[in-house]
């Protein structure tokens, strides 16, 4: 049977194999499957594509696509991962629905590297089974899918080869997407022009132009090698005929089908079933994998890992490197998605005690969705009773809970510092966001914690206080979305006619927020961090004399950078709330104006982890 059933321990998503490869017959399984080539090298049939895969190479396969292994090679080694599609979508809904193409003729960029340095740390988790490897090991895969999803999963074809296109467009890139998915979803149907036309708001002959730019192959071209693509699982595993076979996947031709198969397999459906039904992977023809020893799986590991550090400490510049960024954007531009207000903050009794009146300040300020009053265990309503009072007068609305309902977060210390308000800012501004919950104050205690809080035990304002200060004003429309950059067009009662977001940091850096990490380790991945990002951003305004006031969030100026400064020592005498109430970690402010007759030019420039929010208020 073609289709491969794969089976997994309860309690580990994935298959990993670590062997020398002779064959491996065609076959397609429903879960994606990445293949790293650790020595040697093998030819790899996918789909109608054939390849030459060598030391370092990547290839990933999404599921769905009839592929086979060969090699001649003695020394060939490959890793494989097979993935549990259902377990990772519950942390990546749109999975199964992803295209990723790893292969790469010249693999040497920054993102391979990154892909190989991900697949190699898992491989060292996994042959070293230390504690918590299983663990550890589906991490390092969830931090891979992401950086899948940021930048393999999208393609395009080049004289018969996928290969990735230019990223730049990304209002374009994620429209030429969701087409794709759809055409793959429902390549049986009759689909049209003016259906896709419809369904995305554009003009139909735009749309066409813009199928053809980014895909290299025409709306119906395209449509008919989805058609052909799926054909070839029903071609290989059934006997149906092919005018069967032709018309269940959309063609209203046998003769239609046989002239788009020869385009794209080099042969006729006929053809290609007397070469490879013979060949499908069964128990008669099974596959021939010969797996390492784990001490030698284990030392070709780390030899690959130093080798490659090895290289990229060789190869690297002395200087950061840079990102620049351009970018035009429309006033009007149409809605990426919705930014909604939904930020709930918790407080106990405890934090009316240590703050004062300035409990209420903050509140008013923050202006949050939601107040949630958490009650200790054995706490008397009558303790309660100043903070509700105190609430009802100020005609704040909130719900009572008791304190067991919220679990405390692992603590890092990434939650003190800068990269807090960065995650936030990069998973809201990417419509991934959820309601965000967090408490008012840490718990009495040391002056940094690394705990879900907006100030400290003292009342010092975390950075984190700022991102949310500055996302519970705005809600509207993000219009224009990158990786590093957004736009947003905020409700007409905000008073402001739009806000620019640019924020600069690693992906190590997000990652930090979700880990168990000392403080030390988070100071050392922000001072390591010393790459720039430049911005500039053309905004299509109507006429008029425009207030624009730029906030700037860096790492130098905030509690955590101070007590760094100090070594963490818990008995600096910053761990004094008198002392500590002193420090400012506030967004500095460049207020400027402009006479903008068509276009409103606006550069921003970050070099290391931080943020710029910039409002634009007309005069």
């Amino acid at each position: 049977m073609l289709l491969e059933r794969l089976y997994y321990a309860d309690d580990f998503p994935m298959n990993i194999t670590i062997a020398h490869i002779q064959e491996d017959p065609p076959h397609y399984h429903l879960d994606i499957e990445i293949l790293y080539v650790l020595h040697g090298s093998l030819r790899l049939k996918n789909g109608y594509c054939h390849y030459e895969l060598h030391e370092g190479d990547v290839f990933t396969n999404s599921g769905h696509e009839v592929h086979s292994l060969t090699s001649d090679d003695p020394s060939c080694v490959v890793a494989q991962f097979q993935l549990k599609t259902r377990y990772f979508s519950q942390y990546f809904p749109d999975l199964s629905k992803a295209c990723y193409r790893t292969y790469s003729k010249k693999p040497s960029d920054k993102k391979h590297d990154r892909l190989r340095e991900l697949l190699l740390q898992i491989l060292l988790k996994y042959t070293a089974r230390g504690a918590h490897w299983r663990n550890d090991c589906t991490y390092l895969m969830a931090d891979t899918i992401r950086h899948l999803d940021k930048y393999f999963n999208l393609f395009a074809f080049d004289k018969g080869v996928v290969v990735g296109f230019d990223r730049g467009n990304s209002v374009a890139i994620e429209r030429i997407s969701r087409i794709c998915q759809y055409i793959y979803q429902y390549y049986s149907d009759n689909i049209t022009l003016e259906d896709l036309s419809q369904m995305e708001h554009l003009n139909s002959f735009y749309l066409s132009h813009l199928i053809k730019e980014f895909t290299g192959m025409s709306f119906r071209d395209f449509l008919c090698f989805a058609r052909v693509e799926w054909s070839e699982i029903a071609l290989l595993d059934s006997d149906a005929k092919i005018s069967r076979i032709a018309r269940d996947v959309g063609f209203s031709t046998t003769a239609y089908y046989n002239k788009y198969f020869k385009k794209w397999f080099g042969c006729t459906p006929e053809e290609h079933r007397a070469l490879y039904q013979p060949q499908i992977k069964s128990d008669l023809h099974p596959a021939i994998w010969e797996a390492l020893p784990k001490s030698q799986a284990e030392m070709l590991i780390k030899r690959t890992y130093a080798n490659y550090h090895l290289k990229k400490s060789s190869s690297s510049r002395s200087l950061p490197s840079s990102l620049v960024l351009e970018a035009a954007v429309q006033a009007d531009a149409p809605t990426l998605f919705p930014l909604h207000r939904a930020l709930s903050v918790s407080l106990t009794s405890d934090d009316l005690r240590a703050l004062d009146m300035r409990l209420l300040t903050t509140l008013q300020e923050l202006q949050p969705t939601e107040i949630v009053l958490l009650k200790h265990p054995g706490e008397s309503a009558s303790e309660l009773r100043e903070l509700k009072l105190l609430l009802r007068r100020a005609g704040l609305s909130f719900r009572q809970a008791d304190i067991c309902e919220t679990a405390p977060n692992a603590p890092s210390a990434a939650l003190d510092s800068i990269l807090y308000p960065l995650h936030l800012a990069h998973t809201t501004l990417r419509g991934a966001a959820s309601p965000f919950s967090i408490r008012l104050r840490d718990a009495d205690g040391d002056l940094l914690q690394g705990q879900n809080a907006l100030l400290t035990c003292t009342g010092t304002r975390k950075p984190v206080y700022y991102a949310c200060l500055a996302l519970s004003r705005l809600w509207g429309d993000v219009i224009y979305s990158d990786n590093q950059c957004a736009v947003i067009r905020p409700s007409q009662d905000a008073g402001i006619s739009l806000c620019v977001i640019v924020y600069n940091v690693s992906e190590s850096g997000l990652a930090a927020c979700q880990e168990t990490l000392d403080h030390r380790q988070v100071r050392t991945l922000l001072h390591d961090f010393q790459d720039e990002i430049s911005v500039h951003i053309s905004l299509h305004l109507p006429s008029n004399v425009y207030a624009i006031r730029k906030y700037t969030l860096s790492q130098a100026e905030n509690i955590f950078a101070h007590l760094s400064n100090l070594d963490f020592r818990s008995c600096a005498p910053l761990a004094a709330a008198d002392h500590a109430g002193l420090l400012s970690g506030a967004p500095t402010l460049e207020v400027y104006s402009d006479d903008v007759r068509t276009v409103l030019e606006l550069s921003c420039t970050i070099r290391g982890a931080g943020a710029q929010v910039i409002y634009i208020q007309p005069l």
